[in-house]
């Protein structure tokens, strides 16, 4: 939109299908999912059990965004409600004049629609979540869910959704979203489809999730990200690589 790139880390063996791939960044206020995707391409990706394996990988899928210290992009759309499952004009968030309206959504679908990853993973926060779009995204989830140690886990669910909710506007619904697009309406020109994870970070990764999220918790982790940033990334950056890795490990979803 204001000409930034998207910049693209690719690893592996160059396949055109297959593997797996990491998304950050689609809302540019969420800084840690940026730089936990930075710290595993340095740290993790292509290193010891996962040499060989193919993986794309975008920080920040919405750079200007990101410039702005913004949710939105440059024309103040929320990326996650301009995909075409369920999207509406009436969303409590920006969606867009019409379904795939902006230039960073139509880049990163039609990088999968090229690349045909087996695996998606899109990182978000701060609802503390393993959250698995579509049936064929269960193994992944529990991968990820299996990749932590009980104290780990506190933080975050694990939760599986097999149908696509109603596209209402609700919390729940989430119309026009990246992930559900992934896991309920895309299909590959040979019928399959991809695994898709939505990993929120957890809004306070020193306490256990509640079944019920506080209504300040996304102030609540700005307020804390903007007093100890390095503390927050320090708590939650080895469970996260290791979650990751779960997922880039697999073959198939």
């Amino acid at each position: 939109m204001e000409g930034r790139p998207i910049l693209v880390y690719r690893g592996g063996r160059g396949k055109r299908t297959g593997g797996t791939l990491l998304v950050g960044g689609i809302h540019g206020d969420e800084y840690a999912t940026i730089l936990l995707l930075e710290s595993f391409i340095e740290r993790c990706a292509g290193v010891g059990p996962l040499a060989g394996s193919e993986v794309l990988a975008i920080p920040a899928a919405n750079p200007d965004g990101v410039e702005r210290r913004s949710r939105y992009n440059a024309r103040g759309v929320d990326l996650n409600r301009n995909c075409e499952i369920n999207w509406s004009a009436g969303s409590q968030e920006p969606s867009g004049p019409q379904p795939w309206s902006e230039p960073e959504s139509r880049a990163l679908r039609d990088l999968i629609l090229l690349e045909q990853p087996s695996r998606i993973v899109c990182l978000h926060w701060a609802l503390g979540e393993i959250d698995a779009d579509g049936a064929q995204s269960r193994a992944a989830a529990f991968a990820m869910w299996d990749a932590l140690s009980e104290a780990e886990r506190t933080p975050y669910r694990i939760r599986v959704c097999e149908e696509a909710p109603p596209g209402d506007g609700d919390a729940e619904g989430c119309p026009g979203s990246f992930g559900q697009w992934c896991g309920y309406a895309l299909r590959y020109p040979d019928g399959s489809a991809p695994a898709m994870i939505t990993l929120e970070l957890p809004y306070d990764p020193r306490r256990s999730r509640p079944e019920v999220l506080p209504a300040d918790h996304l102030e609540t982790l700005r307020k804390a990200w903007t007093a100890d940033s390095t503390g927050y990334m320090a708590a939650v950056e080895e469970p996260v690589h290791r979650m990751l890795a779960a997922v880039v490990k697999r073959r198939g979803n």
